[in-house]
């Protein structure tokens, strides 16, 4: 390594200065002592704030998430020298391997898989773009990112979209389900439009607005093979306490989660040893086959139709509510798109009411 080089590196500003700069700038900062061999080792970039071309993070992505050089090739449609190529040239910039080859495939350094996920947000943002280009062609001209949970995923919005496809709306519906917390943060972040999620939540969203569109309220399911799905038999303390809880929705972000229905009972279950947080297939199933109890959406609940053997359990405890709402930034309140699918939302929510 030459002289002159390495002072030209020390005239570089640090890569503080280039904060602004895209995801496919490869920036660090070299050692302020100008060591050779410390340089060499440091698993920082060598070349620093030089462009990475976004095509060797996205065949690099690929690589990993096929976990294999061969695969990928084929994926990519390149030779597997080319590809092998281009992972080589990533790693001369980077200075430090991000692939560890393996008897079965590859699998990815620390900064490969850095990179490997810069390489997955390019190939999604040129998937959009695709997707934005087809619907143009379409003559849609415009999109709107609906983030559902897993419960209204599984009765409530299967119908809005049905009539979405029906009426031919003016606008792409994009339809993202997750639990309601990971979908709050994607509305905060401007990655969806509009998030159908319960009104309690813990989330701080000061820059976020609701409407409450659907009443709702928690109640307490016994499973097909509990004592408390008999008739007749009552919800003591002792039997619930001794019961085995299932937490569904743990890690939303939800008030009204078990651990409050239990304070408000005054219990202390002792058998608390599964937890669920965004599905809902798996708690429908433990209640139609165990003694699990679990605390579900009353009217959600009953949409659901047949439970197999499982029953509500009558338990006088204070209410606690989950009502249903339509969250939104308040920039963005009174967006064309979003005032249209407010109107259709609650005109199909109609033939809910009791």
């Amino acid at each position: 390594m030459s002289a002159a080089r390495l002072q030209m590196w020390r005239q570089l500003p640090p890569c503080e200065a280039y904060s602004w700069s895209p995801p496919n700038f490869l920036c660090a900062q070299l050692a302020e002592t100008g060591d050779e061999n410390k340089i060499r080792k440091s698993k920082l970039a060598i070349g620093i704030c030089i462009p990475m071309d976004p095509r060797l993070l996205t065949q690099l992505a690929v690589a990993i998430d096929l976990g294999s050089i061969n695969r990928a090739a084929k994926r990519l449609n390149v030779t597997q020298p080319t590809l092998s190529r281009s992972m080589k040239i990533i790693e001369d910039r980077v200075g430090a391997p991000v692939l560890i080859r393996e008897s079965h495939g590859v699998v990815a350094t620390d900064v490969g898989e850095r990179l490997a996920e810069r390489g997955r947000v390019i190939l999604a943002e040129a998937e959009a773009a695709d997707d934005a280009l087809r619907r143009w062609r379409e003559g849609i001209t415009s999109e709107l990112r609906l983030g559902v949970g897993p419960f209204l995923a599984a009765t409530i919005i299967p119908g809005l979209v049905e009539k979405s496809l029906r009426g031919t709306w003016p606008y792409a519906l994009l339809v993202f389900s997750a639990s309601a917390a990971p979908l709050i943060r994607r509305l905060i972040d401007n990655r969806l439009d509009v998030v159908l999620a319960p009104s309690q939540l813990r989330l701080h969203e000061g820059s976020l607005t609701q409407k409450v569109v659907f009443p709702d309220r928690l109640v307490i399911v016994a499973g097909a093979r509990s004592e408390l799905a008999r008739k007749g038999v009552a919800a003591t303390r002792e039997r619930l306490e001794r019961a085995r809880w299932v937490i569904a929705g743990a890690r939303a972000g939800i008030h009204g989660t078990e651990s409050e229905i239990f304070r408000f009972l005054g219990i202390e279950p002792k058998r608390q040893n599964i937890s669920v947080t965004g599905d809902l297939m798996i708690p429908l199933h433990l209640l139609r086959t165990t003694d699990a109890l679990v605390a579900l959406p009353e009217r959600l609940i009953g949409l659901l139709g047949d439970l197999g053997g499982a029953r509500t359990v009558q338990s006088d405890f204070p209410e606690i509510r989950r009502d249903i709402a339509l969250w939104v930034r308040k920039q963005e309140q009174h967006r064309i798109e979003i005032l249209h699918f407010m109107e259709r939302l609650e005109e199909h929510l109609q033939k809910f009411e009791r």
